[in-house]
């Protein structure tokens, strides 16, 4: 009680209210317990992001159990998470507020289906808890070509203009042919000296040891033991965008998921089979590194295992960078 009543009341028409001026809000009410939804942008592009809150205000006698942090949001990449600690906004009752940023993967319609929020007497009068049930919110996601872009028309090349020659003493014309030739001749010799004296090149590993060698090093590393988490799966996920970019030549280092996404979807170095697993690998690695997702020891066995099958299942022989 001291903590709550030490906190400020937050004032109509915040910064952080007014950014959903002109965004979709929605109010659920059951009992005790009020929910309400607001996006701020229901019809972002490609390269936007997007702001979803939701805000409890309930009695003070009660208990609410919130949904687990991105749940329902699987479709977004969740590149930032707020939560407010509870605030006494009038008596008896209490407020606070979870706010996520997210970033769409790609375009189409997506649905952020209903949450669910329990609540229950905190002095245990009541022995089942009750539930109040959010409705589904509608996101559009426009990609950034133009609708007509399909029907621009190309237009016919403007000829080309004469442009006034300037005349040129044949002595310098000869004398300028000369020097080319002997320029030529001494890069040829130059070029075959460097070839004879230079040593072999090694020979380059295939794709497949490479990653096998790197994974074995990330075991060594221990970092889920350590609690470096995050760091785990970012290595993880760049030794599997190495070994693509090493054995398809897709350059999936330097891409978002989102491009990555898209470029795979449209190539056919991949069987068909692959491109899904490959899929939730990266976005459930995006949900740890940007989203603070807490895996358990099962997740990153499973991760572990994913990445060492897909390697073992598409490996070549080949070199490196080879296709």
């Amino acid at each position: 009680m001291l903590l709550l009543s030490s906190c400020g009341k937050r004032e109509k028409g915040t910064p952080e209210e007014n950014s959903f001026e002109g965004g979709v809000e929605r109010v659920f009410e059951r009992g005790p317990l009020k929910v309400v939804l607001r996006l701020d942008n229901p019809s972002p592009t490609i390269a936007d992001r997007i702001t979803l809150q939701t805000e409890l205000t309930s009695e003070e006698s009660y208990e609410v159990t919130a949904p687990a942090f991105g749940e329902k949001l699987e479709q977004f990449g969740i590149v930032d998470f707020r939560a407010t600690q509870p605030e006494l906004v009038e008596e008896g009752k209490v407020r606070e507020t979870r706010t996520y940023v997210l970033e769409p993967f790609l375009s189409g319609d997506y649905v952020i289906p209903p949450m669910t929020f329990r609540f229950q007497k905190r002095d245990g009068s009541e022995e089942e808890s009750h539930e109040l049930q959010t409705e589904e919110l509608q996101v559009s996601v426009s990609s950034l070509l133009e609708e007509d872009a399909a029907n621009l028309e190309i237009h016919e090349i403007a000829p080309p203009v004469d442009l006034p020659k300037p005349e040129v003493p044949r002595k310098w014309i000869g004398l300028a042919i000369g020097a080319a030739i002997v320029l030529s001749t001494l890069i040829v010799w130059l070029m075959g000296r460097r070839k004879l004296h230079a040593p072999p090149p090694a020979p380059r590993r295939p794709a497949h040891e490479i990653a096998f060698a790197e994974l074995e090093q990330l075991v060594a590393a221990n970092l889920p033991e350590q609690g470096e988490i995050k760091e785990f799966y970012q290595r993880i996920s760049d030794i599997l965008r190495h070994y693509i970019e090493n054995r398809f030549g897709l350059h999936a280092p330097e891409c978002t998921t989102e491009e990555f996404l898209t470029e795979l979807g449209s190539g056919k170095e991949l069987e068909v089979e692959h491109k899904p697993l490959l899929g939730r690998f990266l976005e459930h690695c995006d949900l740890v590194k940007f989203a603070e997702h807490q895996p358990g020891h099962n997740d990153i066995q499973n991760t572990f295992d994913s990445c060492k099958n897909f390697i073992v299942e598409t490996k070549s022989s080949a070199p490196a960078g080879a296709s």
